[in-house]
């Protein structure tokens, strides 16, 4: 057999030397804050909703003067937009978490964490058919959307058809340049 070649022994030299200058892996970091431990007791654990309260939080809004909480009592049917730690305010906002957007307020001695809420669309009902305003009609000018009876509606087209009649009349003359004839108004068969 033949002695190992220089090229071999160069890196050893090589490999030896990179593992001895590379920093030490620690597993510490992982060991102690781990993604399938329990929340330490020193760490703070996540806020805790308060479920069927008479109070909502309706919104946010950033002033000039600092951002503004819209809270509303469902109870009372009382709502106002109050700053953070505002002594003077019925509600008092003490803390705004930004990432979950849940509020912290006491009103009335007691204290809720609540999330903002969310709309509710909801369908609603058909409106009533709405009474059309025609200017030159007699009768006051409305036409009502629902149907009368028989005689009604043949009055009513009966003087639809006259009118029609005397406003073509009024267009042959003026195209002929005759003397158009005298408008008589229409009559609704009184």
């Amino acid at each position: 057999m033949s002695a190992p070649s220089p090229l071999f022994f160069a890196l050893g030299i090589i490999f030896s030397a990179t593992l001895s200058c590379a920093a030490p892996i620690s597993l510490q970091g992982l060991v102690t804050n781990s993604p399938f431990m329990l929340p330490r007791d020193d760490e703070p654990a996540a806020p805790v909703v308060t479920e069927n309260a008479t109070v909502e939080f309706r919104g946010l809004v950033a002033t000039k003067d600092g951002v503004l909480f819209g809270l509303f009592d469902r109870s009372k049917n009382f709502g106002a937009w109050v700053k953070q730690d505002d002594p003077e305010a019925e509600f008092r906002v003490s803390a705004f978490d930004e990432t979950s957007d849940l509020v912290t307020v006491e009103y009335q001695g007691q204290r809720f964490t609540l999330p903002l809420s969310s709309a509710k669309i909801g369908a609603a009902a058909p409106s009533p058919l709405p009474v059309v305003n025609r200017g030159g009609q007699q009768g006051g000018g409305r036409v009502n959307a629902v149907p009368g009876s028989r005689g009604d509606d043949q009055r009513r087209l009966e003087s639809v058809a006259a009118e029609v009649r005397r406003r073509r009349a009024l267009r042959q003359a003026a195209t002929s340049n005759a003397n158009p004839p005298a408008a008589q108004p229409a009559t609704n068969g009184q």
